[in-house]
């Protein structure tokens, strides 16, 4: 079970490119930085960064898809 916490960084890094730049430089200390746990830091040291990069460009194409409101 993930806490509301994780599921906000993860959130974070997949759509803000900015905070995904610092967390591969520094996972640890960027998710230590956000308030999670230690499993939850050993758990984002480990996510698959090929998979990260390519959710990350996928949530960025639907954005631009999206039709204004």
């Amino acid at each position: 079970m993930t806490t509301p916490r994780f599921e906000a960084f993860l959130a974070k890094i997949y759509v803000d490119e900015e905070a995904r730049t610092r967390f591969l430089s520094d996972a640890r200390g960027e998710a230590v930085k956000a308030g999670l746990t230690e499993q939850e830091v050993d758990a984002v040291e480990r996510i698959d960064r090929v998979g990260l990069d390519l959710m990350a460009k996928s949530l960025e194409r639907k954005h631009h898809r999206r039709p204004s409101q």
